[in-house]
Parts: structure tokens; sequence; C-alpha cells
């Protein structure tokens, strides 16, 4: 079980200097290797995964629930079989006097709202923030630019192909938690580091063509798209707990990028040979973004500093 604390909503009238338990969200495993790096006095853990199993009773767990024989359904069983996956990846340790824990949503945080729920009814956080690298689409941003979300879009189930794409008032936001915000962008401006407040977009796949991104920029007016800020974001404003997102850009607005939409597993870990495959169709898009990649990790970790630090 985690620790005592007061209920979330007591916690968003604490300054933000008493933000001294953090929790940061990474998607894949360079940034959670990244953010895991700045820790001192780290420990490393998953938490188990169960997925319903019909077919694998027997070498398999199961959750036994009480039934009622007059009330049970027909052609089912009291005991449901479920196996258990990967399970979230989770580090903790300290950056200066400061508690942080990372956690691993995967690409996408496919069902990583549920799993988060879980997560925090056993731990208590002053505060969460989603951490890691975004596509540009503000073309005046450059590659290791920051981008701090004021709110986030959720552009999931958008159509942006149509004549008439979605205009930002036809798709859902939730917002960013003004007091964390205001300790990140004080953070952030006591640093030195290039970077921008403004909203940022969740879509349901990689934006690999720059003219999608040009669009999607252009009728959203958000900086920076990723594929699991939103989900996260609305998990924490149902549970009461303050959030914010900390991005920062990898492939700049103009910029074609590899088609990387199959190099995932349904678990959001990338797959080796499809990564491979994707950036060997589109050498010279492959070769940009390798060049870019570094100085956009490099950035990453400096950004984590400064939040953290602070």
């Amino acid at each position: 079980m985690g620790r005592a604390a007061p209920p979330y909503d007591a916690m968003s009238e604490l300054g933000a200097s008493e933000f001294t338990d953090l929790c940061i969200v990474t998607a894949v495993d360079v940034e959670f290797n990244i953010a895991a790096s700045l820790l001192s006095g780290k420990r490393l853990s998953e938490e188990p995964q169960w997925e319903r199993n019909p077919g694998s009773a027997g070498i398999h767990a199961c959750l036994v629930r009480t039934v009622s024989p007059r009330r049970k359904p027909a052609g089912t069983d009291a005991c449901a079989p479920r196996r258990r996956s990967r399970g979230m990846k989770i580090c903790r340790g300290l950056f200066g006097g400061r508690r942080v824990t990372i956690l691993q949503s995967g690409m996408g945080a496919v069902g990583f709202a549920e799993r988060l729920a879980k997560h925090l009814s056993n731990n208590r956080y002053d505060a969460l923030i989603v951490a890691g690298l975004a596509g540009g689409l503000d073309p005046r941003l450059r590659v290791g630019d920051a981008v701090l979300y004021s709110l986030c879009y959720d552009a999931r189930g958008a159509d942006f192909t149509r004549r008439e794409p979605p205009g930002r008032e036809e798709v859902a936001a939730t917002a960013c938690d003004e007091a964390l915000s205001g300790f990140l962008y004080g953070a952030l401006t006591r640093s030195g580091l290039s970077f921008v407040q403004a909203p940022g977009i969740t879509v349901g796949k990689v934006v690999t063509e720059a003219k999608e991104k040009t669009t999607l920029g252009a009728h959203c007016g958000a900086a920076a798209v990723d594929m699991e800020t939103y989900e996260t974001l609305d998990a924490c404003a149902r549970l009461g707990l303050p959030a914010s997102a900390l991005r920062v850009i990898s492939d700049e607005a103009g910029r074609d990028i590899p088609d990387f939409n199959r190099i995932y597993n349904s678990d959001g870990r990338m797959n080796g040979w499809r990564t491979f495959a994707a950036m060997a169709a589109r050498p010279s898009a492959a070769l940009r973004l390798l060049l870019t990649v570094r100085p956009a990790l490099h950035s990453l970790k400096a950004t984590l500093q400064a939040a953290m630090g602070a």
C-alpha cells in the first residue's frame, strides 16, 4: 500500500513549492530511461497487468468471484481465467529533496488510464507531469524546443483528411493544472531553456507527413502533437490530481518522418524489425530523424532536470 496523504482536492490548495512528491509519465523506453537516469537511490519495479484469457485455464491465475447459483448466468464460469501480461514499468528515486516516481504508459497509452487509476489508488502524489518527445505543429519551433501544454485536445477520433477538417471547437479538450503549470513555467524560465506555453493535441496515430502536421496545427491552434497526453491528463482530472504536460520537439512541422504506425505491438512497445523496415522505406526522412533525435533527447533530459530541480 502507498503512504497516507491528504486527498487530491486538498493538494490543489498547496503552493507550487509544495510539489515534493512528483509522478512523471513517459511513453517509450528511451524516455523512461532518460528520466530514470536522473534519480538517485532509484529502484525499478513492475506492477502486474492482467488480461482475460478464457482459453488458458489451469496455467494462469484466476480471479474468483462469489456468484449466487440462482444469479449465475447460463454458460459462465465462477472463475474467470486471466493471464498476466507485461507489467507497468516503475522507477522510484530522489532528485534533490524531491521524491519522484517514473511510470511508462507505452506508445499511445493503450489502456493506461485504467492502469493509472489502479496505481493511484495505492500511491499518492502531489502532482503528475506527462513528459517526452512530440511532433512539432508550429513552424517556428525547432528540434529540442520544449512545449509546456496549457491544455490538450483529443483528436484521436477526428478525421483531418476531409475537405473541412474539424476545428478546435469540435474536439474535446482538458486543461493543465494552473498551479503546476506555473511551477513548471518558472522552472523552465530560470533554466534558460527554449520553450513556449501553448496547446498540444493527442492523436490516434503517428503524424508522418508535413502537410498533415500543418493542417493539424492550423485547425486546432496546437504547437505539438503526441499520442498519450490527453488520456493521462483526463484520468488525472477525474481523480482530482494536478497534472500538466511538458514535451520536447523531435521532428519539426515542415519535415516528413518514416511511417512508424506499424512498428508498435498492442502493448505500445516497439518492434525492432518493423522499425528497421519503416526507416528503410523512407531513407532520407529516416537519416534526418536520426540526426535530430540525439539533440532532442539531450534537450528532454535538460528539460526534466529543470522541472524536477526547481
